[in-house]
């Protein structure tokens, strides 16, 4: 029987950041474990899932989240393993994903949890069978309706949620332009991918390669950057094309609105159809979509783009990093490994 830890780690945050945040304005706090009781589970975090909105949280002005307050535990999802207790299924020795933070364990319910099961790779339930997974594939359900031989415009396209709406415009028969920052990032979103074209929006020109690129102009367009980068792709705009406003990384780490200009006299002249997407909104179709998805990853169809950066530690530098544009795809934190052998612990 393994003997049951006594105390926990978590990092809270401690003062709000002007720009990037850095080791400064997070804490980390030791906890005594409480055991379990009733339908409670206690969870070892395995790995942890970073993404920018926890940067907008850190943040204290009005935004499509809440912030945190200081001395809040640092949210995120995470893949974890049941270690103590038995509730809805749940016993310990197995692998769940839920919203459970910078932690090194957990007190969760059964309702707060997801089965990991083993048919798939453990980080593919934080990548493509989770958030960055599911928002593409909502968001083009809904209201991008792809269809073969248009062509789609991905921004940030080496990123956790632009690459999979890469990867489901191609298979929708689309011709695909990415937008990616640095040669290596293009490579990857061609290569890796499958998009027809990748253009790095850190060169000079990028107006003027978009046209190149999109000669029969944009009729879809799947932003989750802002800025100038997606004013350049507005001027490129078909007619009624659809525009698909999943996030926008330029101004939401900001208080200023202003720095995210929109070119809306392109998109009036081109009569656009703007759809602003939060996949929070859509609760009732995560299921279908994380179905939708299970089925495209196990016939090879889509490829998972991760980074993991290991140790507990390292979690507010990696977040950094990855604001920083160091890393592709999703960034993950791996704190512990899964105990194969466990099953005693009560």
């Amino acid at each position: 029987m393994s003997e049951r830890p006594q105390t926990n780690r978590r990092f809270v945050l401690r003062s709000r950041p002007a720009g990037l945040p850095d080791d400064g304005n997070f804490e980390i706090e030791t906890l005594a474990i409480v055991p379990p009781c009733g339908d409670e589970l206690l969870i070892r975090v395995l790995v942890a899932a970073l993404s920018p909105w926890q940067n907008q949280r850190l943040k204290d002005f009005k935004n499509y989240t809440n912030p945190f307050r200081i001395g809040e535990l640092i949210d995120c999802d995470v893949l974890g393993q049941v270690i103590a207790g038995e509730s809805g299924g749940f016993a310990p020795g197995v692998l769940v994903t839920g919203r459970l933070g910078w932690q090194e364990f957990a007190i969760a319910r059964s309702e707060q949890l997801t089965a990991a099961t083993a048919e798939f790779a453990d980080t593919l339930w934080l990548t493509a069978l989770s958030s960055p997974g599911l928002t593409a594939y909502c968001a083009m359900d809904l209201f991008g309706r792809p269809m073969p031989g248009q062509t789609l415009v991905v921004t940030s396209a080496a990123g956790a949620v632009g690459g999979y709406a890469v990867q489901l415009g191609k298979q929708a028969g689309m011709r695909v332009v990415g937008i990616a920052g640095g040669s290596e990032k293009c490579a990857l979103v061609m290569e890796r991918l499958g998009a027809d074209i990748c253009l790095d929006h850190r060169r000079q020109g990028l107006d003027e390669r978009l046209g190149e690129a999109c000669p029969d102009g944009v009729h879809l367009f799947f932003d989750t950057v802002g800025g100038g980068v997606a004013d350049a792709v507005f001027h490129h705009l078909a007619k009624y094309a659809t525009v698909l406003i999943v996030g926008r990384t330029v101004s939401n780490n900001s208080d200023r609105p202003d720095i995210d200009p929109v070119n809306m006299r392109q998109l009036w002249a081109r009569e656009a159809t703007i759809h602003c997407f939060s996949r929070y909104s859509y609760p009732e179709r995560w299921s279908f979509a994380r179905a939708r998805m299970m089925q495209l990853c196990r016939d090879g169809r889509i490829r998972a783009v991760e980074q993991v950066v290991e140790g507990f530690e390292r979690t507010p530098a990696a977040l950094r990093d990855m604001l920083n544009g160091k890393y592709m795809g999703k960034v993950l934190v791996r704190y512990a490994h899964a105990d194969d052998n466990l099953g005693g612990l009560r």
